[in-house]
């Protein structure tokens, strides 16, 4: 018995140790375990085993492919937006096909722009780091708003748990708090964004945030996001300079070489998380090329924004 690699052999054993019956269904052996909320599919392709899981009594519902995050298995699909192919077990989920370049940049302005901000939101709250183009050119812009919002938050959160940790009312640390919250207001109003307010601890019981310029002096209830209004500025400051953004996309266009070769493409990687998942554009029809441990398989795609993910979680939390 041959695997496609050792994080399978020991995903067979871990199914086997733990399997209560077993049945074939399509293409696949479906293991029910003792678990109470995972089973295990077993599939093969040119000899070689890979495993896979399923929410438990997901198939009661729903056809194997989609327990298994995918519409389509490779050998047999139609390229086409919004579908999900399986491959071994890798899915290129096709999320926007395009007729031409200039329809591809256009949505890369208008839609995928949108990822980028909640995905720059997330790694400025250190919850996940990704690697796009996006983040770099944003980084690169050295804009006055934006570096004044990155010094203010050091003051900003400082006060706030010196505030916090404080067991007397302190006027002057709340003139200096409500001063700094004044400046955020004023680079939300400046830049046409909204506030959003942060998810820690309240400081106080009666307090409340007005964005109002008449109630700046109010007391605070909940802090200010900082990061989402950082995230914000950062998108508007990338949009303002939207030409110099897309010219900075087009230079990336070349060969993409995911994961130590396991993925080979041609075309401009957008963002990747870590070894789970990447998202590319494909301005030319091509032959995306997976390689598991020497099981290479060959996917035609046409222009499109495709996501390439390794772990169905990381998925359904990123799209």
């Amino acid at each position: 018995m041959e695997f496609l690699d050792l994080y399978h052999q020991l995903r067979y054993q871990t199914a086997m140790a733990i399997k209560k019956s077993s049945f074939s269904l399509g293409e696949f052996t479906y293991i029910e375990t003792t678990d109470p909320n995972k089973d295990f599919v077993i599939g093969e392709d040119e000899g070689k085993i890979f495993v896979l899981s399923v929410d438990k009594d997901c198939v009661k519902f729903n056809k194997i492919e989609k327990c298994l995050g995918f519409d389509y298995l490779y050998n047999n699909f139609e390229f086409k937006e919004g579908i999900s192919i399986g491959v071994l077990d890798i899915v290129l989920k096709i999320i926007k096909t395009f007729n031409g370049e200039k329809e591809a940049f256009d949505y890369i302005l208008n839609e995928e722009i949108k990822q980028f901000e909640a995905k720059d939101y997330a790694k400025l709250l250190n919850k996940m780091d990704f690697e796009n183009p996006y983040i770099e050119f944003a980084n690169s812009l050295n804009d006055e708003d934006i570096e004044q919002i990155k010094m203010l938050s050091k003051n900003y959160q400082e006060v706030r748990n010196i505030i916090d940790r404080s067991l007397e009312d302190n006027r002057s640390l709340e003139d200096i708090y409500r001063d700094i919250e004044s400046k955020f207001i004023e680079l939300a109003r400046s830049n046409n964004v909204e506030l959003d307010l942060g998810d820690s601890k309240k400081l106080y019981d009666s307090e409340y945030l007005s964005e109002d310029e008449e109630h700046i002096e109010e007391e605070i209830k909940e802090p200010i996001n900082v990061n989402s209004l950082l995230a914000k500025i950062r998108m508007k400051k990338v949009l303002n300079k939207k030409d110099e953004f897309i010219k900075f996309l087009k230079d990336r266009k070349g060969e993409i070489n995911l994961w130590n070769g396991e993925i080979k493409a041609n075309g401009i990687l957008l963002d990747k998380f870590d070894e789970k998942n990447a998202t590319i554009l494909i301005l030319d029809s091509q032959q995306i090329e997976i390689n598991r441990n020497g099981l290479i398989k060959k996917i035609l795609v046409k222009p499109s924004i495709i996501m390439i993910s390794k772990d169905k979680e990381s998925y359904q939390v990123l799209r």
